[in-house]
């Protein structure tokens, strides 16, 4: 899969050193995996030529991101913990970009359990409190009606959704387009989306294999507010 596009994110979280590390080459990353592939809770994470760069392991959650760690290189390995490490799955981060999120999404189509890791690049700003950045893995378009604001996000691409006011409730309607380029005229969903203060959201959008609908599940993480203009 490739790289979605940059999200408006920002990503505030202390930041925890992971080797040495070349300014031109280190970069920030948290971890979120969609569904786990076996059970391992937790990843080693090494670079191109095998060397770790992580004296412990890095937690590797379903429910929310990860706290962020700094890597000195963009080539990534992550493997299980422990004295017989198996592969898990690698990443090349994109060469501009400081911040990143990494999606872990499991590989159908690998001989052993492993993910498939997708870098989404977090440049500084653009993603605070009471934000919603949609990223869409669906296979298909899909667009969402907010409180009477459209939003379309293309399959592979990412959209955020900033509402002009800080809490309460907003109704919302997601539509997908098909193969014959036609929207649904009946929403995949319907629903409220909650706004709130000091809390943002990363939704991922995907395909349920039972319906063969989109279907989505929001990943919650608290930001700081802004400092009061004096």
């Amino acid at each position: 899969m490739k790289a979605i596009p940059l999200l408006r994110l920002l990503v505030a979280a202390a930041v925890v050193s992971c080797g040495a590390l070349h300014a031109q080459d280190s970069a920030s990353i948290r971890l979120l995996a969609f569904s786990r592939v076996g059970d391992a809770l937790e990843v080693m994470v090494a670079g191109a030529d095998g060397k770790l760069l992580n004296d412990k392991p890095l937690a590797l959650p379903t429910e929310q991101l990860s706290p962020a760690v700094t890597v000195g290189t963009r080539s990534l390995v992550f493997q299980t913990p422990g004295a017989t490490p198996a592969p898990l799955g690698k990443v090349d981060l994109p060469a501009t970009g400081k911040d990143f999120i990494l999606i872990f999404l499991p590989d159908a189509k690998a001989a052993t359990p492993s993910y498939k890791v997708d870098p989404v690049p977090v440049p500084e700003g653009g993603f605070g409190s009471g934000d919603h950045a949609f990223v869409n893995y669906s296979g298909s378009n899909v667009g969402f009606v907010i409180g009477g604001e459209k939003l379309q996000v293309p399959q592979g691409k990412s959209a955020t959704y900033h509402p002009k006011e800080t809490g309460g409730n907003r109704t919302m309607a997601g539509y997908h387009q098909g193969k014959d380029g036609k929207w649904s005229t009946t929403p995949f969903y319907s629903s409220r989306l909650i706004i709130q203060e000091g809390v943002r959201n990363l939704v991922l959008i995907v395909r349920d294999p039972k319906t063969g609908l989109p279907d989505f599940r929001g990943i919650s993480d608290f930001v700081e507010k802004p400092a009061a203009t004096p």
